[in-house]
């Protein structure tokens, strides 16, 4: 280790990469808050992966309607 470098380049670029990490787990979690987006999700990956098989279809749409159950579809009168 360099003497005037109190921490190693490894140790940064870990520090680095555990930083980013953080930051796109956390937009992650933000934008799969809103139970719209999950159910979007779950379509694409319907349509991209479940065409052949009965559990990933079923599994999906076991999903769809526990987040659909969730959705806010009272109307505000104003």
């Amino acid at each position: 280790m360099h003497p005037i470098y109190t921490m190693s380049f490894a140790d940064r670029e870990m520090f680095a990469y555990n930083a980013k990490r953080e930051k796109q787990r956390k937009e992650l979690d933000r934008v799969l808050a809103q139970p719209e987006n999950r159910i979007k999700y779950a379509f694409q990956f319907l349509t991209d992966f479940g065409q052949d098989c009965d559990e990933t279809r079923k599994k999906c749409y076991d999903k769809i309607s526990e987040w659909s159950d969730k959705l806010d579809t009272s109307e505000a009168h104003y």
